[in-house]
């Protein structure tokens, strides 16, 4: 038995609350069904829902990342672009990175991420009394640390943080898209060049000169691997500040309580991971033969989609799931995956929505939310769910 679904993010979704997965996901989970979709071509997407099925799903080689249709930009995957790769290759280009976003990489991180939280959080001070957290605050600073541990320019990443938006805002074709898409390759060219002539101390610059494990990379490929790093880059920390800033302006006890108690920092961001539903679509993969999960048959070629959202919320992994707990013991949420193709930069995103969260709490201890809570915009139809806007005031002090 299965339900026929829409493609998450192309319509609005029903939740029970804006923090909650999509009903019609939760009923899926709940009756321990899949979700069909059939897209043009005859190709038929599955979506699990469950924690042990998603779980098991991305741990298995028979379900493959480099397979899944790529966008319009191009009919192969470009060199580096190792995020729709499969190992071997997948696995070459990830050891690359392995020191610059391992545990001790993201803490040596700290002190840059504390600099850059700083001067958003000065800029809101003198603005007055009041700020948009998104515009100000949640969107520019985790963006900044990936341009400059890139060693691109900020300004690359703003307009192509623009242009994304801008698509997903208005519905691009295949055409627009490709366009789009190859504009962005050329212009991150441009930098590999440059770094190539002249190295500096960042990222591209120890990719193409050896400074990493596997030795020198071609320009080709540490293009790919840039632009791996910008599409996943930002907008989960972001999403994730927005919604739980908002979560807790709702519930000014527990904001209290985290302001109050920073032992909770580590705790509570595990938290906002697992109980925010930021993966608006889910994780996908193609069966590169038939298989079978939780009973029912995947044929070769079928694509499968992992609603990591619904299945951090399943009741037989978490105790009381749908309860932000601050305090709640770390637990094995999917938020950033599992297996070959975990999330690379958990470590970073982990440091950087501690740091951005400690800053923010401690700079202004009257924050609070200034409109109303209906009042807020959601971002529906996007890879990562989150609130376009965060409108905020404190008193002055």
């Amino acid at each position: 038995m299965s339900e026929t679904l829409p493609l998450p993010g192309t319509v609005k979704a029903e939740r029970r609350c804006p923090y909650d997965p999509p009903e019609n996901h939760r009923r899926l989970r709940d009756a321990g069904e899949l979700g069909k979709l059939e897209l043009p071509g005859g190709l038929v997407m599955w979506f699990l829902t469950k924690h042990d099925d998603i779980r098991a799903m991305l741990a298995d080689s028979r379900f493959s990342g480099s397979r899944v249709p790529f966008p319009a930009m191009s009919p192969e995957i470009p060199a580096g672009f190792f995020f729709s790769m499969d190992p071997p290759d997948h696995t070459r280009y990830r050891r690359t990175l392995t020191a610059e976003f391992s545990v001790r990489g993201a803490r040596e991180l700290t002190g840059r991420i504390e600099r850059l939280a700083d001067q958003h959080l000065d800029a809101m001070e003198a603005m007055g009394t009041s700020a948009d957290l998104v515009a100000a605050y949640a969107n520019p600073v985790p963006a900044m640390v990936i341009s400059e541990i890139l060693g691109v320019p900020y300004t690359y990443h703003q307009k192509f943080d623009h242009e994304v938006r801008t698509l997903r805002e208005t519905g691009g074709d295949d055409q627009a898209v490709g366009a789009m898409a190859t504009a962005w390759w050329d212009e991150m060219r441009g930098f590999v060049r440059a770094k190539r002539a002249e190295p500096a101390d960042d990222m591209i610059s120890r990719m193409l000169h050896g400074e990493v494990e596997g030795g020198a990379l071609t320009d080709e490929e540490v293009v790919g691997i840039a632009m791996t790093i910008i599409f996943a880059g930002h907008e989960p920390v972001e999403n994730l500040i927005g919604l739980g800033m908002l979560a807790l302006f709702e519930d000014p006890e527990q904001l209290t309580r985290l302001r109050e108690n920073p032992d909770l920092l580590d705790d509570a961001v595990e938290e906002f991971l697992r109980y925010f539903p930021v993966n608006n679509f889910g994780t996908v993969r193609t069966a590169t033969e038939d298989a079978v999960i939780n009973g029912h048959p995947i044929a070769k070629g079928e694509m499968v989609a992992g609603l990591v959202s619904t299945a951090n919320r399943d009741p037989e992994r978490f105790a009381d799931p749908d309860r932000l707990a601050l305090d709640r013991p770390h637990a094995s949420h999917l938020a950033f995956g599992h297996g070959v193709h975990q999330c690379l930069g958990q470590q970073l995103a982990r440091v950087e929505l501690k740091v951005l969260l400690q800053r923010l709490l401690a700079r202004f201890p009257s924050l609070r939310l200034a409109v109303a809570p209906e009042e807020i915009r959601y971002r529906e139809n996007t890879s990562f769910y989150g609130v376009h806007e965060l409108p905020a005031t404190w008193a002055a002090e």
